[in-house]
């Protein structure tokens, strides 16, 4: 798994700077999550042949970060495009639409 296009935020001062890219990706997980860990490459894969970076967030460590961005439940994959947040996708991830929507904005 090609993991350099991960960054891992643990501060409201980093997801501020990550998210002055034009198109980003959330992934909000916790480390005791079993279906996290079964979704997270999958979404690294599939985002490879894309120019964007996700930004992972343990919402344990950062409950007032998933606070901000109405996490209920893990693992949640949040899209942005031009500051505004384009999908959301909660436990049962629907990664044909993550990809269509990627290519859709990135191509």
């Amino acid at each position: 798994m090609n993991t350099e296009k991960v960054v891992y935020l643990n501060s409201d001062e980093e997801l501020d700077e990550f998210s002055k890219k034009e198109t980003h990706i959330l992934y909000f997980s916790s480390e005791n999550c079993n279906v996290c860990h079964s979704v997270f490459p999958k979404l690294v894969e599939l985002t490879s042949e894309y120019d964007v970076e996700i930004g992972r967030i343990d919402v344990n460590k950062n409950v007032k970060i998933a606070g901000q961005h109405l996490i209920f439940s893990i693992p949640t994959i949040l899209i942005f495009n031009e500051g505004k947040e384009v999908v959301r996708e909660s436990r049962f991830v629907d990664f044909e639409k993550i990809s269509r929507t990627l290519q859709l904005i990135l191509t």
